[in-house]
């Protein structure tokens, strides 16, 4: 009896650390399109329906990891640059709509593929544990290549770019605002949401271990990446959004990490239309522009 006891023991065990191992490859790994899928994507792009130029392609390097984007040059130079950054399994594409507004008031661009990510390199995303590090490299070329102060470069994210952007400007770097639209609080309750959306509440079970893993294979700590624990050392002028027809939990997580907003200087919005799809509209909505404007203007960034 002790033996069939201890087998089926060992048996689980095993199910366990392999079910787990595979769920941390999910959890480290983007959905990426495929190939064909992606190309198709590009073929369908025009940058004049987005009201903008045809950018330079760009490369910059953050150690041993090259990153790939674009750097729209604005020709009505006001002393301002904006650096865009796609959500979790998305890419540089998906900022396009958000960039239209800032290239109205004359700021130049800067998009970019988080590591891991379409163009860029990288065989893991760590939600933001080593993607801030990239992002500081980011703000530092754009300053060099446009001429602009670190100090009026603005960063603007979706979910995994908009909860990178927050564990950045943590009081020790140089930029202008953050805006984040539907962040998320900390990468645990995220993944724990996002798989128990996916398949059932049974997969908290195999998430602790799957962590774990995670942190060995993607060389990070799980419980440091916390937007709301940066936030309380934040001091810059901040924006949050998020749609008042997602979920509870993105309604939780945002007015969460408002609440532990160290600056003085922020806002905290909801807005009635979704994060915009390429595939859907070209454009962001009238009132979400509305938004954009009325902060950028109680912040003295730009007309």
């Amino acid at each position: 009896m002790k033996k069939t006891l201890s087998w089926i023991l060992l048996i689980l065990a095993f199910f366990l650390l392999v079910a787990s191992y595979f769920l941390s490859e999910q959890i480290l790994t983007p959905s990426n399109p495929s190939e064909s899928d992606d190309e198709n994507l590009r073929k369908q792009i025009s940058f004049s329906e987005f009201e903008l130029p045809t950018p330079e392609t760009i490369r910059f390097q953050n150690g041993v990891l090259r990153l790939r984007g674009w750097y729209f040059k604005n020709p009505k130079k006001q002393n301002c640059g904006v650096i865009l950054l796609h959500g979790f399994s998305n890419f540089k594409i998906q900022m396009l709509p958000y960039a239209t507004p800032f290239w109205k008031r004359g700021c130049s661009l800067f998009l970019y593929d988080a590591r891991a990510h379409a163009e860029s390199d990288g065989k893991y995303s760590t939600y933001g544990y080593h993607e801030k590090m990239d992002l500081e490299r980011a703000v530092e070329y754009f300053s060099e290549i446009d001429n602009t102060p670190e100090d009026r470069i603005g960063i603007v994210g979706i979910d995994l770019g908009a909860s990178t952007a927050l564990q950045f400007a943590d009081g020790q770097y140089e930029y202008g605002f953050v805006i984040a639209d539907t962040p998320y609080k900390d990468m645990r309750s995220y993944v724990e949401h996002r798989y128990e959306s996916l398949y059932s509440r049974l997969i908290r079970f195999f998430i602790p271990l799957s962590l774990s893993i995670a942190e060995l294979r993607g060389d990070l700590l799980v419980d440091e990446v916390s937007p709301l624990n940066t936030a309380k050392m934040i001091n810059k002028p901040v924006l949050i959004l998020f749609p008042n027809d997602g979920d509870e939990t993105q309604k939780q997580d945002a007015e969460l990490i408002g609440s532990n907003l160290k600056t003085t200087s922020k806002k905290l919005v909801t807005y009635s239309t979704q994060k915009t799809l390429l595939h859907q509209n070209k454009t962001i909505s009238p009132a979400f522009e509305m938004i954009l404007q009325s902060f950028l203007k109680e912040i003295k960034f730009v007309k």
